[in-house]
């Protein structure tokens, strides 16, 4: 499996450093292209304010109300986060690696804290890193691996997730890419890329699950490649793979992905990509025009970039060129995990394939008997990433492979699709330079609430896509519970119970008024609580009430701006 032509086994000291080196900038060159996205407002962990809009919103909150919760199974749970039924982590998008390993210095983490940024910030530094040991597959030079694993960095696909950062890890996939490329000399280096495979199968697991309904396949395309190549043999890597799956549906338990009722798992056949996805910018670019596509197909976004699709075209004419040489290329090294691609790729197309956004064919009956599978998935678009990252690597890679001898005419092929890359991109396309005005109580009565109370509900509940849903409102509360360590009805989460729905059209709560909640209530549903002989009053203009025979300090001062 490995080239007719292979690298040297051992590579000089020199070389070695020189590589480091390169694999730094590719780092950094990922990084400076994040701060130019606008990233450099959003890495401080104590600014949370750019958070508080849309899913990054529910993903904030996840984290702040699972500070406040105690520790139990599944990890992450916030039962005090959409209370009574409460949520966890997982559910509201957020990162539960992340917020699991930092809860235990929640004691000595400041008040406002969000690891977000900090995140999306990581997922560029390692997406030039992989992007480079990924170039060192077939290249020992310094110069070609910086290039090479920069320009990977500068993905259109990877900037379009910003509302979504953990579908920003697309440095996942590329690690898998770059495990599945790599020399395996001996059994040695095959049994040490299953293990690579499992870690970044766990950190998936942790991270979102469509990563591993892309990176599972892709591992199973490892082990092929690892038992056709004979390293190890098909019992030690069906073993493996089956421990790595195993794995997988274990941290999805421990994390709590299997909990919850989906309400609303439409999508699948809207939430595609279209069959000019690769080239089509959808707004993203300076040089090309943007291209017809259906509604809902940003979900397949899969642009490549002006500067990826002109080293396509060199990677084209190179092979022509350079025939004899392409023909010592072993080129089934990457038979396995372009099938396994390929196949994603058609799953992303989903039961309604479009070019231009115009059906061409319905495949609903093939999809039919796998409706499970593909409301799981239904943002079945996503899937189109590996193809869209294993054009580029191939283009990377064929021109610094085939021109290792000439590396002068690699250089400039990869300095010129780098340039352009970076200046096709619209970087004002970026959600991180979209303004966010939050707006925090500001009125010390809320502060009463302390002790005497331990809920604080918005009457009838808030919740997107299912019930009404004042994102300000919502936000603005949300955040005096966590301050104030209370517990809150309202906000936004990939799945939320479908007993909610039913009190989002109530008058009173279900179990009638609760002596330890206050509630915000709506205007037109103020007078039932006021027939139920609730004592209301207003707090910053909204209205609150308590139940009327507290006589704490925050019930007596209702009083001071009363509501009969």
């Amino acid at each position: 499996m490995s080239s007719n032509v292979p690298l040297p086994v051992s590579v000089p000291a020199s070389s070695h450093r020189a590589l480091l080196v390169a694999r730094t900038v590719a780092v950094l060159g990922g990084l400076g292209w994040f701060l130019w996205l606008g990233g450099g407002p959003v890495l401080p962990p104590t600014r949370i304010d750019w958070m508080m809009r849309e899913d990054w919103a529910a993903h904030i909150f996840g984290w702040l109300f699972f500070r406040n919760a105690d520790w139990q199974l599944p990890l992450g749970a916030t039962p005090n986060h959409f209370f009574p039924y409460g949520t966890s982590v997982a559910l509201t998008d957020g990162n539960p690696w992340a917020a699991v390993l930092l809860k235990p210095f929640n004691a000595l983490l400041p008040v406002d804290f969000q690891y977000t940024g900090p995140w999306l910030g990581l997922c560029y530094a390692l997406m030039g890193y992989f992007g480079a040991r990924l170039v060192e597959t077939v290249s020992p030079r310094a110069v070609p691996v910086a290039l090479g694993g920069t320009l990977l960095a500068l993905s259109p696909v990877m900037a379009a997730r910003f509302g979504h950062p953990t579908l920003c890890a697309h440095w996942l996939l590329v690690a898998l890419l770059w495990l599945n490329l790599r020399d395996l000399p001996d059994a040695r280096a095959a049994t040490r890329s299953l293990g690579l495979a499992a870690l970044f199968n766990a950190i998936a697991s942790g991270t979102h699950p469509y990563w591993v309904g892309m990176l599972m396949p892709l591992t199973l395309a490892l082990g092929v490649r690892i038992v056709w190549s004979r390293k190890l043999g098909l019992a030690r890597v069906a073993a493996a793979v089956a421990g790595i799956i195993g794995l997988d549906v274990l941290l999805f338990s421990v994390f709590g992905y299997f909990g919850g009722q989906g309400l609303g798992a439409e999508g699948f056949g809207d939430f595609s990509s279209d069959l000019a996805t690769l080239v089509n910018p959808m707004g993203w670019s300076r040089l090309l025009p943007d291209l017809p596509a259906a509604p809902r197909q940003g979900e397949g976004f899969g642009y490549l970039g002006a500067g990826a699709l002109l080293l396509v075209g060199l990677a084209a004419v190179s092979v022509l060129v350079r025939l004899r040489e392409a023909r010592t290329v072993d080129w089934r090294r990457v038979l396995p995990a372009a099938v396994v691609v390929g196949l994603m790729a058609v799953y992303a197309l989903s039961s309604r394939v479009t070019w231009l956004g115009q059906t061409v064919a319905d495949l609903g009956a093939l999809y039919a008997p796998l409706e499970k599978a593909t409301n799981a998935f239904r943002a079945s678009g996503r899937f189109i990433w590996p193809l869209s990252y294993l054009v580029v690597i191939g283009a990377v890679l064929t021109v610094v492979r085939l021109w290792r001898n000439v590396p002068a005419v690699a250089v400039a092929a990869l300095t010129v699709a780098l340039a352009a890359q970076a200046y096709d991109l619209r970087e004002d396309k970026s959600a991180l330079f979209k303004p966010v005005h939050f707006q925090r109580l500001q009125s010390p009565e809320w502060a009463a609430l302390q002790g005497p109370y331990q809920h604080l509900a918005l009457f009838p509940p808030h919740a997107q896509w299912v019930c009404r849903y004042d994102e300000a409102l919502v936000n603005a509360l949300a955040y005096q519970a966590y301050r104030l360590k209370l517990t809150f009805n309202s906000g936004y989460a990939s799945r939320t119970p479908q007993a909610l729905e039913a009190e989002c059209h109530a008058r009173l709560p279900r179990d009638g008024l609760d002596a330890t909640t206050a509630y915000v209530v709506l205007p037109e549903h103020l007078r039932p609580f006021l027939d139920a002989g609730a004592r209301c009053g207003r707090v910053e203009g909204l209205a609150v009430c308590v139940v009327a025979g507290n006589t704490d300090a925050f019930a007596q001062g209702l009083a001071r701006q009363p509501i009969h």
